[in-house]
């Protein structure tokens, strides 16, 4: 379904503001399946400020919030939604770009709300929503959220800034993507000034591990293959290999891709009969062409889709697909 009024750059426009200018209402704030820090900090942070507003706020998706994210401010009010209630002044989506990622929610949230806003800066965004705002130069949608608050003039209390620069964090590989700029970085600035504890975030995130994910973690790289010119890398996790909580814990992904000649990593995380996949590019392979080869999606440098199973037909699908877009962006070279 394509959307109603679209809006695009960094400064959001009155029809993405007008939804949340009076001082109370209702509104859902509706996550996308295996929701992450990308999707609940803004997701958060927006309805933090809402609150403040006194507004009532809804926080929900098809799956709960993962366990290692609980430290984010607020996190205990989002859930696994069974069903949408209602009704809603407005229902938000942030960092979406596929409305299928509800799992059917989105369906349920047209008929509860008055209005549905969808905030985002992947470029396959499919423009599903009442109010779309896209900004493709953003390296993050936290970005996105901030101007959003700013032009309301919401305060930016602690709880709103650590969610922000969480978001933002993850979003960009902390800091570390081709996709960051100098706003990236003055807007994390402002969200430092305004409460958020850098050092904090990173603990939380990267410094919290239970005492056998160092196990997993073996076990998990033990599995990590490289192809013969060693510009494609990839790591299968067969179902039941290690536990799922300790997947959603790490950026498994990112492992494969730290290896130096390596410009397309993938991981292959089977369950429930379907493949989940990630990847990574670095330099001239767009991985988001590839995800988009299989129903997926994402940005130049991160990107992914779900394929039908068992993992090694996956495989197969999806590393043929990499090795095809590594040969075009480097016509002849080895993959």
């Amino acid at each position: 379904m394509s959307g109603g009024v679209e809006h695009r750059g960094s400064t959001p426009a009155e029809a993405v503001l007008a939804p949340f200018r009076k001082d109370g209402g209702r509104a859902l704030m509706l996550g996308h399946v295996h929701p992450d820090a990308d999707v609940l900090g803004t997701l958060l942070a927006l309805g933090l400020a809402l609150e403040g507003r006194g507004w009532s706020v809804a926080y929900g998706g098809p799956h709960a919030a993962p366990g290692a994210l609980g430290f984010l401010p607020g996190i205990e009010r989002y859930g696994r939604l069974a069903e949408v209630g209602g009704p809603f002044d407005v229902a938000v989506l942030t960092d979406c770009p596929n409305p299928q990622r509800t799992e059917g929610l989105i369906d349920q949230a047209r008929r509860a709300a008055r209005l549905i806003v969808n905030i985002d800066h992947h470029p396959d965004n499919r423009r599903y929503a009442d109010v779309n705002w896209l900004d493709v130069e953003a390296a993050a949608t936290g970005e996105m959220v901030y101007e959003l608050l700013e032009a309301l003039g919401a305060p930016l209390t602690p709880p709103i800034a650590t969610n922000l620069f969480t978001a933002i964090h993850t979003d960009t590989g902390s800091f570390r993507y081709s996709n960051v700029t100098a706003r990236t970085f003055r807007t994390a600035a402002a969200l430092v000034a305004a409460g958020a504890e850098p050092a904090l975030v990173s603990e939380s995130l990267y410094e919290r591990r239970a005492p056998d994910a160092l196990r997993w973690l073996g076990e998990s790289l033990a599995r990590v293959e490289v192809s013969d010119a060693g510009r494609l890398a990839w790591l299968a996790l067969p179902a039941g290999a290690v536990p799922e909580t300790f997947v959603e814990s790490e950026e498994l992904v990112n492992y494969p891709r730290s290896i130096a000649t390596v410009r397309v990593a993938c991981l292959f995380r089977e369950r429930g009969g379907e493949v989940k996949v990630s990847l990574r590019g670095k330099g001239d392979v767009d991985v988001q062409r590839i995800a988009a080869q299989f129903g997926g999606g994402g940005h130049r440098s991160a990107a992914g889709c779900t394929v039908p199973g068992p993992v090694a037909a996956a495989m197969r699908a999806v590393l043929a697909a990499a090795r095809a877009a590594l040969a075009e962006a480097r016509p002849g070279a080895p993959r």
